[in-house]
């Protein structure tokens, strides 16, 4: 710092110095001028440049600058690392309909199901056509069960019977639990049936459609149960067979249908 100050100080004297002398010498001429024209002498050479002065202070803040025009965009920067995945949001509200796909290709043939149950008995079909003649069999009985629960039914339900006591003539279907008449002629018919726990237990032994012999099992009796016994002239493809009334309901094992030829008409 010290010797910054000295050698600023120097340059100063010098300075003061060549300006006094520059002075004096241009006095000196001009009163030779005065005195006596004939002795100006020609004009000398340039002194040496002087030491460079100081650096003058910083100035003021200029005036702020009108804005610029907009540069052109630069190049796309390199892509960034993907990011830790957000928290999910909350569920957004149903979208539209999107437009049906294409069919995609079949799949494999899938393992096969297990067996459902029974279903109900379909309707009488169309009579089929007249087969060889045959002389039917005059020996006609047979006596059938139920070994499981039935109920309670939705509607008036046809009641079938899985366990064949007898079935001589083969009249009983076993696919139905219609008896089928193949002989003209006159059969007794017997029924028995019982509910199911304080459940009501109403059935009818139908023929064509017909309701013929009732059976009411009731309900207040706990298990209650029902038989009956009815006599008919069937004639060839009469049907006859045991349903159970709606919002009725079986007891397993303990259901029967029976019924044999008396005799030929």
């Amino acid at each position: 710092m010290e010797h910054t100050f000295g050698l600023k100080l120097s340059s100063l004297t010098w300075l003061l110095a060549m300006h006094i002398q520059v002075v004096a010498s241009g006095t000196h001429a001009y009163l030779q001028d005065k005195e006596c024209k004939c002795c100006v002498g020609q004009t000398g050479p340039s002194g040496v440049p002087g030491i460079p002065g100081l650096q003058g202070a910083m100035g003021k803040d200029g005036h702020k600058g009108d804005k610029g025009e907009h540069g052109p965009s630069g190049p796309f920067g390199l892509k960034g690392e993907s990011g830790v995945m957000g928290p999910s949001g909350e569920k957004g509200s149903r979208g539209r309909k999107g437009q049906k796909g294409e069919i995609g290709t079949k799949g494999g043939e899938g393992i096969k199901g297990a067996m459902g149950p029974r279903g109900y008995p379909g309707y009488k079909g169309d009579r089929g056509e007249k087969g060889l003649s045959s002389k039917p069999s005059k020996r006609i009985a047979f006596s059938a069960s139920r070994t499981t629960k039935l109920g309670r039914v939705l509607q008036d339900t046809i009641v079938t019977f899985n366990n064949i006591f007898v079935n001589i003539g083969d009249n009983f279907d076993v696919y139905t639990s219609h008896f089928v008449c193949q002989l003209n002629g006159t059969y007794l018919f017997t029924a028995h049936i019982m509910g199911q726990n304080k459940i009501d237990a109403f059935a009818w032994l139908m023929v064509n459609n017909q309701h013929q012999l009732p059976l009411h099992g009731d309900g207040r009796a706990g298990f209650g149960s029902s038989s009956n016994t009815i006599i008919l002239n069937l004639n060839v493809d009469d049907h006859v067979w045991i349903q159970l009334s709606k919002d009725s309901a079986l007891l397993n094992d303990y259901s029967t249908f029976s019924g044999f030829l008396i005799f030929e008409n």
